[in-house]
């Protein structure tokens, strides 16, 4: 597609682009009939003309005694007798073209600039009227017929071009509603439907078969929801259960090496519940289905209940989180709890696993703004676009899928979330309006 003139590749434009084609297809030859009908009908005119005047002055021809009339203004003339083999010219006029014997001549002869035609009186056949004149008056029709065809053509292509691009549009309309629309679903990653028009063409086809492929989409996406749902609330309780009688028979295992091993499974029942819980989140924000049971919250609250969610994870990899406070009261922020609880928890996460083992992670609360921040080994590089489309292969990664989430929970909120990096850390932001 042509990105710096979309117009040029619209139905519209292609649809005046093969009109005009067409057009000039059909004018063109047309034209040319025309000009050549038109030019003989002159050029016959003109000689009808000559000859008349040459058959006028042969009428006024005399021999005996001999009467020459003189040709008019702007004629040259050429009278002769034809009492042989070679005629004797009786007159001839300076400016008469050097053309001989006239007696074998054609009765017209085109040379060119000047046309001569020949007549030879009914009452007196040996006296031959030669009169030439100029071609330029016919020249110049021709050059003036030139000029309003060209204009005609002109005229006609423009006005035939401007109701051609109208009646484009006009037809055009139903499909630019219903891309319109598409596009806006497109934008606001809702289903929706495009209008269907009135008409009984193909557009009406067109909007119908959409519609109908939205709804599929539609139905699709709610069996999807539903069925994270339906698996998340079958998984909660056995998971529960689980992570219950792992942190029992850790505080009850008097074996350091058998806790450490509680320890880690916990740790991954934990990971992959909050890992099905995302699922549904994820699959709920696909579908505009998500949310938010807002409420006055104190930032310092979600951040402590997030930092318990990663603490087997912490321990695992033998990190620490420090809270930094500021020393005057951070003001309540009207936040979804729990939504914002699973942000902090899988930034904390991330933090954990991309820095060094044994480090500290930084938690720094400020009135209106969050930050965490991770130590890394070297040069810092953030490793993926925040707002970038979440795919199934994001997966492998491991973070691509907690960020995405976390980015648009945290827009549901009016909130941003960025990251910046300089050598040695990497800081994730969210900042409330």
């Amino acid at each position: 597609m042509n990105k710096r003139f979309p117009f040029l590749t619209s139905l519209r434009a292609k649809a005046s682009a093969l009109f005009f084609i067409v057009f000039l297809s059909i004018i063109l030859p047309v034209n040319y009939i025309i000009y050549g009908k038109v030019r003989s009908t002159l050029a016959e005119a003109d000689t009808r003309e000559l000859q008349a005047e040459a058959g006028k002055i042969a009428e006024r021809v005399r021999l005996d005694p001999l009467q020459i009339p003189l040709p008019p203004v702007g004629y040259a003339m050429q009278l002769q007798q034809a009492t042989g083999q070679v005629p004797v010219n009786l007159f001839v006029s300076p400016e008469f073209p050097a053309v001989d014997p006239i007696a074998q001549l054609p009765e017209v002869v085109e040379l060119e600039d000047v046309k001569i035609v020949t007549v030879r009186p009914s009452d007196n056949p040996m006296i031959l009227v030669s009169l030439s004149r100029s071609n330029q008056r016919l020249l110049s029709q021709l050059q003036n017929l030139r000029i309003y065809l060209f204009a005609a053509n002109a005229g006609a292509i423009v006005l035939a071009g401007i109701l051609v691009f109208a009646s484009a549009g006009l037809m055009l309309r139903p499909i630019k509603k219903i891309t319109d629309v598409a596009a806006v679903i497109t934008a606001a990653n809702r289903i929706g439907r495009v209008p269907v028009p009135n008409s009984q063409d193909e557009s009406r086809l067109l909007a119908e078969t959409i519609n109908q492929m939205l709804e599929r989409i539609e139905l699709a996406i709610r069996n999807q929801v539903n069925f994270f749902a339906s698996a998340t609330h079958e998984l909660k309780t056995p998971l529960a259960v689980m992570q219950t009688e792992l942190s029992l028979a850790i505080t009850q295992s008097p074996d350091a090496a058998t806790r450490k091993i509680l320890e880690s499974q916990l740790t991954e029942v934990q990971r992959l519940s909050r890992v099905i819980h995302d699922f549904l989140l994820i699959s709920q924000l696909k579908s505009n289905s998500l949310t938010l049971r807002a409420r006055s919250e104190q930032p310092e609250e979600i951040v402590f209940a997030a930092i318990r969610k990663v603490k087997y994870r912490s321990l695992e990899r033998g990190s620490f989180i420090r809270v930094t406070l500021p020393e005057e009261p951070i003001p309540a922020l009207h936040l979804d709890f729990d939504k914002m609880e699973t942000v902090v928890a899988n930034l904390l996460e991330n933090a954990i696993r991309y820095s060094p083992a044994g480090v500290t992670v930084e938690v720094r609360i400020n009135p209106g703004q969050i930050d965490v921040i991770n130590p890394t080994e070297g040069l810092a590089v953030i490793p993926v676009e925040l707002d970038r489309e979440f795919k199934s292969s994001t997966l492998s990664s491991g973070l691509g899928m907690g960020l995405w989430l976390c980015y648009h929970i945290c827009r549901l909120h009016q909130a941003t979330l960025s990251m910046s990096a300089v050598p040695g850390q990497v800081t994730t932001t969210i900042r409330f309006s």
